[in-house]
């Protein structure tokens, strides 16, 4: 992703939205990953820093996993991530609907 320093407050936004979407919680994301400078290419990447907190449920773990190697990997541009975060928007402005 360009600009990934650029876009921190962005990307922590989007990962917690993602986390609640999929699994209606709400994660302190807080120390489970660090902004660091990849060795070989030189390129900023996120680095998990995962704790207790995340390594305890597997599936949360992986999809979180999942999401930042999107991220790291470039696949996952800056406005791709501000049109998911108004999908995001979008869907909570939307009333529930049940099904009986």
């Amino acid at each position: 992703m360009e600009n990934m320093l650029q876009n921190i407050d962005l990307i922590h936004r989007y990962l917690s939205v993602s986390i609640i979407d999929q699994f209606c919680l709400n994660v302190d994301l807080e120390g489970e990953y660090i902004f660091t400078q990849n060795i070989i290419s030189k390129k900023i990447i996120i680095a998990t820093t995962f704790t207790d907190q995340i390594l305890s449920h597997p599936q949360l773990k992986l999809f979180l996993s999942a999401l930042i190697a999107e991220i790291n990997s470039g696949r996952c541009t800056v406005d791709l991530l501000r049109q998911r975060m108004r999908h995001f928007e979008e869907m909570r402005q939307q009333p529930v609907r049940r099904i009986i």
